[in-house]
C-alpha cells in the first residue's frame, strides 16, 4: 500500500514538472502576442554632454542610434542677451532688424531656432529657443552663440527622448570626450551606513 502511494505521489510529481517545463519553454519560444505591451524599466544612468568640453563638432546628430537625435540644443535665458540679431538665429549680424523675419538668412538649416519679441518692438527684446520637433542637434546655432555671443546656447540628451544604450554611439564617436554617464538619481548600492532598529524586526518593546 505505502509502495503502490509512493509510486502515485512520483508519478503526480513528474506529471507537474513536466507541465511546468512545458508551460516554460512555450513561453520562452513562443512569439509574443500582437497586443503586447513593452513595459521599459527604470533606469539609473543617464547619457549626458559636458558643456564644457563640447566642441560643437556636429556629430550628434548623425551617431546616434535615434532618427532624428535625441540631443536637442537649448538656450539658457539666464546667458542670453536677448539682442535684436542671435548669433544662433540669423548668419547676418548686420542686418537691419526688420528685415530678420523677411530676409534673414537663418543658421539653423532645419529653422528650429524661434524668436519671440516681448518687449520694444523691432528694434527691443527677444525670447530664443529652439523648437525641439525641427531640432536634430547639428549644433550650428550653438557653435555660433558659443564663438561670438554669451554662450548661452548648449547641447543636451533629452532624457525623455534617450533609448538609455549601454554603451552610447555618440560618446563613442566624440572625439572630445564630451558625453559622460550621471546617475538619473541617488544610487545606493546598500552600501552605505544604517542603523539597526531591533523595534522593527523584534517588535516594540523586545
Amino acid at each position: 500500500m505505502k509502495h503502490s502511494r509512493r509510486n502515485h505521489l512520483k508519478g503526480a510529481g513528474n506529471l507537474l514538472g513536466a507541465a511546468v517545463l512545458g508551460a516554460t519553454t512555450w513561453r520562452l519560444f513562443s512569439p509574443p502576442a500582437e497586443d503586447a505591451e513593452f513595459i521599459a524599466q527604470g533606469r539609473r544612468f543617464a547619457w549626458q554632454i559636458d558643456p564644457d568640453k563640447c566642441q560643437y563638432c556636429g556629430l550628434c546628430a548623425t551617431t546616434c542610434v535615434r532618427k532624428p537625435s535625441a540631443v536637442k540644443a537649448v538656450n539658457d535665458p539666464k546667458k542670453c542677451s536677448n539682442c535684436v540679431v542671435c548669433y544662433g538665429h540669423i548668419s547676418d549680424s548686420h542686418i537691419e532688424s526688420e528685415k530678420i523675419d523677411s530676409e534673414g538668412a537663418r543658421v539653423c538649416p532645419y529653422d528650429a531656432v524661434t524668436r519671440i519679441n516681448f518687449s520694444g518692438g523691432p528694434d527691443g527684446m527677444f525670447l530664443y529657443a529652439q523648437d525641439p520637433k525641427n531640432c536634430v542637434g547639428c549644433a550650428k546655432c550653438v557653435k555660433r552663440c558659443n564663438e561670438h555671443g554669451t554662450q548661452s546656447m548648449f547641447l543636451m540628451i533629452r532624457p525623455d527622448l534617450c533609448l538609455g544604450c549601454n554603451e552610447c554611439s555618440i560618446a563613442v564617436a566624440c572625439p572630445y570626450d564630451a558625453i559622460e554617464r550621471i546617475p538619473r538619481e541617488p544610487v545606493d548600492d546598500y552600501r552605505g551606513d544604517y542603523l539597526f532598529d531591533s523595534t522593527y524586526y523584534m517588535g516594540e518593546g523586545a
